[in-house]
């Protein structure tokens, strides 16, 4: 399935029915090119509650990295994401001839680093002697064996990281990319295609699957959150619980879509049909197929991201863009006062699958 067509490496999709993006909040824009009176080494930090603010993984890999005064540093060469929670661990950073040597990499928490204002680089305060600590040989790390666990565990102790209690699948995001699919039969249904990464949270919001009928036929983009993929015994193949009809039977985007990735509508779409249609569609390998195990942990986050101003409740202008929510407004707002709370929305937001 490692099969390359012109159409992989231009379209980007997502399941049925999103409505379409229209005004997208000040904090969730794209920032203007730099027309030359912006400092090009301007930058904004992205704290883990910041707002939403998606990147595909394949554009990341390989982004530059500047220092604050927007010196060159070198570029990420790839990163560590956790199968089981989906936080992006760390980032591997390549950094240019005469800093550090070339022969090694070395990881990063992705919480140190900040995007630049034009979004084609991210930026890094280097702490030199922690780097010092948290290097591993280019070859060790391009072997291609399953990250080394007494290596991670150096790395948290350097940065001060503290992992989730559940056994970590700590995996390159590079061997991710084009792994292989199977169904739950074991047919052969298509590859990782990307992840797209929330960096305000570092964490993969879904993982991009890329089915391909036949030869004859186009290829067909799906988006599904990385819980519902499991990896097999050998690490070699990743197992999605679908089978291909019910696959086909799912609605795919076009590349016009993949400009769409930080409007709040697509955002807030995306989220509503992970908790409504998919667990209807697949089994989550990891919540046993219980969808009621991730219902509500999905439901309160839409909550939040809808929460503009953090105040803890919603307003019609708030949830405007959003048709779904916007349709079930009078059923939440029971006492008519012109806002609903996270306890009202939890209660009373619900939506048929489509």
């Amino acid at each position: 399935m490692h099969r390359t067509k012109l159409s992989r490496l231009l379209r980007l999709a997502i399941v049925p029915a999103f409505s379409v993006g229209v005004a997208v909040p000040v904090n969730a824009q794209t920032p203007a090119p730099n027309d030359g009176k912006t400092s090009p080494n301007a930058t904004q930090t992205i704290p883990h509650n910041s707002s939403y603010r998606a990147m595909r993984t394949s554009k990341m890999i390989g982004m530059q990295v500047r220092n604050a005064e927007g010196k060159n540093l070198g570029k990420i060469s790839d990163l560590i994401v956790n199968m089981n929670t989906g936080d992006v661990r760390y980032a591997m950073l390549e950094f240019d001839a005469g800093i550090f040597t070339a022969e090694q990499l070395f990881a990063v928490p992705t919480t140190k680093l900040r995007m630049a204002a034009d979004r084609d680089d991210l930026v890094y305060n280097m702490t030199r002697d922690k780097l010092e600590r948290a290097s591993i040989d280019r070859r060790v790390w391009g072997n291609r064996q399953p990250i080394d666990s007494a290596y991670l565990r150096t790395l948290d102790k350097v940065w001060g990281v503290v992992q989730p209690a559940q056994g970590a699948l700590a995996h390159r995001a590079s061997d991710l990319i084009g792994k292989d699919v199977n169904s739950r039969s074991g047919e052969d249904i298509g590859d990782i295609k990307d992840l797209v990464i929330n960096m305000a949270t570092q964490k993969v919001h879904y993982a991009v699957l890329a089915f391909d009928p036949s030869w004859t036929s186009p290829e067909r983009l799906y988006a599904f959150p990385l819980r519902s993929f499991n990896l097999t015994a050998d690490r070699e193949k990743v197992v999605l619980d679908i089978d291909k009809a019910r696959l086909q039977s799912m609605k795919a985007f076009t590349d016009r879509d993949f400009a769409r990735l930080n409007d709040s509508t697509w955002v807030a779409d995306i989220d509503r049909y992970f908790v409504t249609v998919l667990p209807v569609l697949v089994a989550s390998p990891k919540a046993g197929g219980n969808a009621s195990n991730t219902e509500p942990t999905s439901l309160s986050a839409l909550f939040t991201r809808l929460d503009d101003n953090k105040n803890g409740m919603l307003s019609k202008t708030e949830v405007k863009d959003s048709a779904d929510v916007d349709r079930n407004w009078s059923r939440m707002d029971k006492d008519g006062n012109g806002t609903v709370s996270r306890d009202e929305f939890m209660s009373n937001y619900t939506i048929d699958a489509k």
